[in-house]
């Protein structure tokens, strides 16, 4: 896994390409690439993995704020505050934190409005945030379904991006 640092010209075009997401790396001293398995990036600025880009299927490149941002950084909170959140019952978890995709039945409340194909951070029934994901469906279609696949879980905690994570912060 090779990391390249980004020119100040390739951060700026990429922040004014990520939208929102581009907030969180836009006061970065610098900015690295990091290509791991599965076509997945992984964006380090100063030093933090904070942004993971994955490809979803139907919808292209989705990039998400990585766990490791909001639970070891200061950017957390805006990660927070910025990103849709979707509370999930405690039966859910431990699924979850295995790797499964966001079931309805599971889905307690949803705070915030998205569109198919937009990041959500996936919570427990305590606000905590435990993964990642991309909204298989837009809010609205969302709240009205009764089962179904509604959210694909593209990182969790404890998962290779997690760990990662956890390594190129020590370095």
């Amino acid at each position: 896994m090779r990391r390249v640092r980004l020119s100040n010209k390739e951060i700026k075009g990429l922040v004014g390409s990520l939208g929102k997401a581009g907030e969180l790396i836009k006061d970065a001293d610098a900015v690295e690439v990091m290509e791991i398995e599965g076509g997945r990036v992984i964006y380090i600025a100063d030093l933090r993995p904070v942004l993971l880009k994955v490809q979803a299927a139907n919808f292209g490149e989705v990039f998400l704020p990585t766990l490791y941002l909001i639970h070891k950084t200061p950017l957390g909170q805006k990660a927070l505050s910025t990103y849709p959140l979707v509370l999930v019952d405690a039966g859910a978890v431990k699924h979850i934190l295995n790797g499964a995709d966001v079931m309805r039945p599971g889905v307690r409340s949803i705070e915030g409005e998205f569109e198919r194909g937009s990041p959500v951070l996936i919570a427990d029934e305590k606000r905590r945030v435990i993964a990642v994901g991309v909204a298989l469906y837009p809010r609205g279609e969302m709240e009205a379904m009764d089962r179904g696949k509604v959210i694909h879980n593209a990182h969790y905690l404890g998962d290779k991006i997690w760990k990662l994570s956890l390594e190129l912060a020590e370095k």
